[in-house]
């Protein structure tokens, strides 16, 4: 039996793809997905079905993309970590059938892609009862693939694997033979960031992204995804100053937070970039600074505003100022900053003059990466801006205090007219940021129609 039928191999796949995966056979021919998940049932006789599977010739060359599923899609609840985990996983990290099975990518001759998605949960100490997945089990996982691949490349028929999706990335470093291994030959990478500390990213991760992992893969990518939760500014900032992609194409970021115009300046100074999507991106417009936090964080607001004294309460009489360089010192209390999407639009269509194809809207990881519908409500300018009061980020403070959906712990700007009030923004702002959102649109659609 040298091939199968797309139809005979639908039916196999059935089996095998989660429902998620399985509307993109509509649209995908049958070679390019086929996963291999750790999950109640593929676990069964040592993942017997998985094995039986690519005891066939025409699968095994047929596979594009591989799936490493560690925990079970989109569920909570039910036990306080993944319960199919055998005691010797979870504890030391030993699981040769685990091992053996993820093995097996080194018989498919033809992979390009490999994902890896891991639990969104590190722990349960925040949501209890969640199928959480600790760290050490995490890295022993990225270990066994890091082998594989390694071993892969001592076949000398197998190809060349360019694309790399770390689904739920834990928010700790790499180490460096680790990261090397895994992203040895990746042109195309895609990272959505899972958090320790209750969606809280960790300063460590920010630096390392910035100065080792993405440095490693910089002079061949042709394609970056880096998803988290409100991340690259407080409490540790992503700035990507001095990073070269000379051959990337493709940029997504999703919910990318931006306090100054140089943290974007990075994404400026990808001149060959022809794609680029901001996926819940937000500018912070107001930030309430308290101290010693803002310092213990190295929180860079230079060239933002003090304001007026809005009756903050906030009990700092212990604090005194640290030197630090290149920081301007900051008192507690509400700054403002200045910088709108109408320059950043404009900076964009100005600085990138390649980039045919530009989105700006609300949207998740499972909607751009994973294909499942959008919200056709949203609006793209919709909350467009944010604000960073009591180590929380928000957008109740652009509405008058009477109209917001819940009380805060303290109605800061309750007054509309008090100077650099945040209240009303989002309308202010709007006519001049739908124009230069529309004019750089117009500038891709008119390149778009000359190729």
């Amino acid at each position: 039996m040298d091939r199968f039928p797309n139809e005979v191999l639908s039916h196999i796949f059935s089996y095998v793809l989660t429902e998620r995966e399985k509307h993109r056979l509509h649209d995908d021919t049958i070679e390019d997905i086929l996963d291999v998940r750790l999950s109640e049932h593929t676990i069964k006789n040592d993942f017997g079905s998985w094995h039986q599977l690519l005891e066939t010739d025409y699968i095994r060359t047929a596979v594009r993309h591989v799936a490493i599923e560690t925990a079970p899609i989109d569920r909570e609840g039910g036990s306080h970590r993944i319960s199919f985990y055998p005691d010797s996983w979870f504890w030391g990290g030993d699981w040769p059938e685990f091992n053996s099975a993820i093995s097996r990518i080194c018989d498919m001759p033809n992979l390009d892609c490999l994902e890896v998605r891991f639990s969104p949960f590190c722990h349960d100490e925040v949501f209890p009862g969640t199928w959480y997945e600790a760290s050490s089990i995490r890295m022993k996982t990225l270990e066994a693939i890091s082998r594989t691949l390694r071993d892969r490349e001592s076949r000398p028929d197998a190809s060349i694997i360019r694309e790399l999706v770390l689904n739920y990335l834990q928010d700790i470093p790499l180490l460096k033979d680790l990261n090397d291994n895994l992203l040895q030959n990746i042109d195309k990478l895609h990272i959505r960031v899972a958090y320790d500390n209750d969606e809280i990213e960790n300063p460590e991760f920010t630096s390392y992204l910035s100065s080792t992992l993405l440095p490693s893969v910089s002079e061949h990518l042709v394609e970056l995804t880096i998803a988290g939760h409100c991340w690259g500014s407080i409490p540790g900032e992503f700035n990507g100053q001095g990073l070269s992609f000379p051959c990337l194409e493709s940029l997504t970021l999703e919910k990318y937070i931006i306090l100054r115009q140089d943290q974007f300046g990075w994404i400026l100074e990808q001149s060959s970039l022809i794609n680029l999507n901001l996926y819940s991106c937000k500018i912070v417009t107001h930030c309430l600074v308290q101290q010693p936090d803002f310092e213990d964080w190295d929180v860079n607001l230079n060239g933002w505003k003090k304001l007026p004294d809005v009756s903050t309460n906030i009990d700092e009489t212990n604090y005194s100022h640290m030197s630090h360089p290149n920081l301007e010192p900051l008192e507690p209390g509400w700054y403002m900053n200045d910088l709108r999407w109408s320059d950043m639009f404009d900076r964009i269509r100005q600085s990138l003059p390649l980039l045919r194809n530009f989105n700006f809207r609300c949207s998740s990881w499972q909607n751009y990466f994973e294909g499942r519908p959008e919200n056709p409500h949203n609006n793209d300018l919709h909350n467009r801006y944010y604000t960073f009061d009591n180590g929380s980020w928000g957008w109740v403070l652009y509405m008058p205090a009477n109209e917001r959906p819940w009380s805060t712990e303290r109605n800061y700007f309750e007054v509309k007219k008090m100077p650099g009030t945040p209240v009303g923004l989002y309308e202010r702002t709007e006519p001049a940021d739908r124009l230069a959102l529309e004019t750089l649109m117009e500038v891709t659609r008119k390149r778009r129609g000359e190729k």
